[in-house]
């Protein structure tokens, strides 16, 4: 029979490459685990977000589960890979706005930003994902056709419908080979 899969809900992250994460802070004072990465970060970061800012502004329980003396939050239902992004818009906002903008970039960062409910991250991603799948049909690019059908599944997701007509467009068009 077939080896089963490894259980993920509640696994403690790794401790083995903490000091060279560029999002470990000597003077963070809260861990964030996602699947095999932690990242000790600055409370006050958290902030911009209305969903941890309510988390933490709760008493904390004495019992809690810590990491390097500093309370640690398990987020086991996102991705590492959203969390680089959001991490990397809350520290390195000038790298961030700086980047070319990909696809993975922009869901990466609704995804979060809907679900933690970080308003200013929203607003750039949705102002992306309009870049890329606009209202008007005559300003689209070609960059957006190969990711039509993922566009469609993220507006749907994260409630941006307004792109819905212009990536159901392209994805009508695109060639299937």
């Amino acid at each position: 029979p077939p080896a089963k899969r490894q259980r993920t809900s509640h696994r403690r992250p790794s401790t083995s490459s903490f000091e060279q994460s560029q999002f470990w802070f000597a003077d963070g004072d809260i861990v964030i685990g996602v699947e095999e990465q932690s990242w000790k970060i600055h409370r006050s970061k958290l902030m911009c977000s209305v969903v941890f800012a309510d988390m933490l502004e709760l008493p904390q329980p004495a019992d809690i589960e810590r990491m390097h003396g500093c309370p640690l939050v398990n987020l086991s239902q996102d991705s590492a890979k959203d969390w680089l992004v959001v991490l990397t818009w809350m520290y390195q906002r000038e790298k961030f706005n700086n980047q070319t903008v990909v696809f993975d970039t922009i869901a990466g960062a609704l995804r979060l930003s809907n679900k933690y409910d970080i308003p200013d991250l929203r607003q750039w991603s949705t102002r992306q994902l309009l870049l890329h799948w606009p209202q008007d049909l005559t300003q689209m690019t070609y960059a957006a056709f190969p990711h039509a059908a993922e566009a469609i599944c993220l507006a749907r997701e994260c409630d941006v419908p307004e792109i819905l007509p212009a990536a159901f467009y392209a994805l009508s068009i695109l060639r299937w080979t």
